[in-house]
């Protein structure tokens, strides 16, 4: 008897978890830490802001991205540096995202209740991308890198890449 009750309550908490889960995937927001969600919830901003530089007070930043046959929906680090958004997507748990991106650039952001429609562009220059990861390398780990982005590799365990996207406004039609 006790074994059923047992295989009874572990089936139950399954179910459990599984609607939890389910329920936080409709709710549009991402559902653990590297699991993405569905689509985000807000509503449309009537207008882009011009310097994005008030982003960089949140730890994260919800994004959506549309490629494929479900909204993805993740939160992902990012830095507004020069009055733009800029992704950075580590390979540990940025590669789901930047497989999209590389499908369809056009993705959604969200602050305060807003959503903006934004393009991703990759960043590759190693000059701009040090330019950028300098200082959260200094603050987030007080690592100094320099200049060149290549000086990231020594800080970095081996095998991480760290892709950089900058958002964009969408071109009107």
């Amino acid at each position: 008897m006790r074994r059923v009750l047992r295989r009874a309550a572990l089936i139950l908490a399954v179910v459990l978890v599984a609607l939890g889960l389910w329920v936080r995937f409709l709710a549009g927001r991402p559902v653990l830490p590297g699991v993405p969600g569905g689509p985000l919830r807000g509503e449309p901003a009537s207008e882009l802001p011009a310097d994005w530089m008030f982003a960089n007070r949140d730890d994260y930043l919800l994004v959506e991205s549309r490629a494929g046959t479900l909204p993805y929906s993740a939160s992902a680090w990012f830095l507004a540096h020069d009055g733009r958004l800029h992704l950075l997507l580590p390979s540990f748990f940025g590669d789901g995202l930047q497989r999209r991106l590389a499908g369809d650039p056009h993705l959604r952001v969200a602050f305060d209740g807003k959503l903006y429609e934004q393009v991703a562009v990759r960043v590759t220059d190693d000059t701009a991308i040090g330019a950028l990861l300098a200082p959260v390398m200094r603050r987030q780990f007080a690592i100094e890198i320099g200049a060149g982005a290549r000086a990231l590799g020594a800080a970095a365990p081996e095998g991480v890449e760290m892709a950089v996207f900058r958002l964009e406004d969408p071109q009107s039609p």
